[in-house]
């Protein structure tokens, strides 16, 4: 074991290519931790030159899981560009897409990704979805029932279900016919019942699950971390407009801004050894991969920074999670991520409901699109994406040809986090790897504790064109011929 690496190669259920490095001392001691992502895309660099108005179609293919967030946020960006206020019953359109898609994506996530987590009772009892669907083929059958439901509602709206052609500058590019309003309605009622047994599967395999409860309150999956997440102007649950407020692990408000005024707070780092970014809080500083400096985003930082859930059955569901985890303000065990997921589905459905009763008529009768504005030559958009805050800033020459582009990702900001709590997983069981016991259960509570953050490592591989990339050629015996 002396001087020895441990690799994790591949990183299983997650979207994207990463593994896991444990660097040794020489007492066998574990010395660090790298969740390296393994990607290279480059979107930021050969997005430049092309029309800006193709932006929210282009961008949108960084990933087949979460493009209706890039496309928000990318049309955002370019409404801002164009200097083209999207009409009243747009936006509506647009949120009512947006929400349904969190509900799909968590869905999702929860299907494939982390039900196997959540229903062993030992490391090796299930390692993916098709023992899942063995041994519970009726659980995921319904899952699978739940998404066919979202799906077919975004498909309606939109027209199709991935790389949706929705929003266009200003607005959006159809309004909805008194039958889509229809099809929508009797959707969310079937799907209120769908999500309702998601959420008592989770709480119920919690209840029950030894292991889950024992990893849920375990000290190493507690991270005192910095929280970020978009607010609407009353401190309420947002996924689509806001500001960004900042909280530390206790709940104290650090900072709150407007998306546009985000250079001031979010600055970006580099590693060599990974292709992501590194985002980091600009009041706190770079603090390297430390658990007092970096900050988190997504379900479980929505949450802890919102100062109310206005839904009522979502508000009850939180103040359950709360109480689990001790009855405090904000809850910084990383495992919670799950149980924040199901509440936002919860919350995200009755946002939905609301909005269909309330905006009924706006959205089959209103203007769709807005033409009318003065451009600004650059344009930042901002949304929750279902992992978290998700950043598109655009600048244009006066052609509106795009000069510039620098997309944040919420797996990108979560980056330095989830090397901080791998890091501090491996730390406690250092002993276990001086002893060379069996390493399975150490493997799986690392993978387990990088699946609670559910990264999109395709999403945050934007690193090519800022900074330089070095290529490395070798002969046929590993000799290093030249650097390029």
């Amino acid at each position: 074991m002396q001087g020895k690496n441990l690799v994790v190669d591949p990183v299983t259920r997650i979207e994207g290519e990463a593994r896991v490095i444990i660097t040794l001392d020489d007492a066998g001691r574990v010395n660090n931790v790298y969740y390296q992502v393994l990607e290279l895309r480059g979107f930021e660099a050969f997005c430049r030159g092309r029309l800006v108005e193709e932006m929210p179609r282009i961008s949108q293919t960084i990933c087949g899981v979460c493009s209706i967030p890039h496309h928000m946020a990318s049309a955002k960006a370019v409404d801002m560009l164009f200097g083209r206020k999207p009409t009243e019953t747009a936006i509506k359109v647009r949120e009512l897409v947006h929400y349904i898609y969190m509900i799909d994506d968590h869905l999702l996530h929860l299907a494939v990704m982390a039900l196997a987590d959540l229903l062993a009772e030992r490391s090796s009892e299930l390692r993916g979805l098709v023992d899942v669907v063995r041994r519970y083929p009726e659980v995921i059958k319904k899952l699978i029932t739940a998404r066919s439901i979202t799906t077919s509602i975004i498909k309606k709206i939109c027209g199709k279900i991935i790389h949706v052609p929705i929003a266009i500058p200003g607005g959006v590019s159809r309004k909805l016919s008194k039958e889509d309003l229809e099809f929508i309605e009797k959707s969310l009622r079937e799907l209120r019942g769908h999500l309702q047994y998601t959420l008592d599967l989770f709480k119920n395999t919690l209840s029950k699950s030894r292991r889950l409860q024992e990893l849920a309150r375990r000290g190493d999956y507690e991270l005192k971390t910095y929280y970020m997440g978009l607010v609407s102007e009353d401190g309420s649950l947002s996924f689509y407009d806001g500001v960004l407020r900042v909280v530390d692990y206790k709940g104290s408000e650090v900072a709150t801004f407007k998306p546009e005024e985000y250079t001031k707070y979010i600055a970006e780092h580099y590693e060599e050894w990974s292709y992501s970014k590194f985002p980091y809080l600009t009041i706190i500083g770079w603090q390297g991969l430390e658990e007092g400096g970096v900050v988190r985003v997504g379900p479980l930082a929505r949450l802890n920074v919102c100062s109310k859930v206005p839904a009522e059955w979502a508000l009850n569901e939180y103040k359950e999670m709360l109480e689990f985890f001790g009855g405090e303000k904000v809850v910084n065990n990383t495992l919670a991520y799950h149980w924040a997921r199901l509440i936002e589905n919860i919350y995200a459905l009755e946002v939905v409901e609301k909005m269909m009763i309330e905006h009924r008529d706006l959205l089959s009768t209103g203007e769709v699109v807005n033409l009318e504005g003065t451009p600004r030559y650059e344009g930042i958009g901002v949304v929750e994406a279902a992992r978290g805050v998700l950043i598109h800033h655009y600048k244009s020459d006066s052609n509106f040809l795009v000069t510039d582009v620098n997309i944040i990702t919420p797996t990108a900001i979560n980056n330095a986090a989830i090397n901080t709590q791998l890091k501090k997983i491996a730390l406690k069981s250092w002993t276990r790897l001086l002893l060379n016991e069996d390493l399975t259960n150490l493997i799986s509570e690392l993978e387990v504790a990088i699946r609670a953050f559910d990264p999109c490592n395709s999403c945050a591989t934007h690193i090519a064109g800022s900074r330089l990339i070095r290529v490395f050629i070798y002969d046929s015996h590993g000799n290093l011929l030249k650097v390029i």
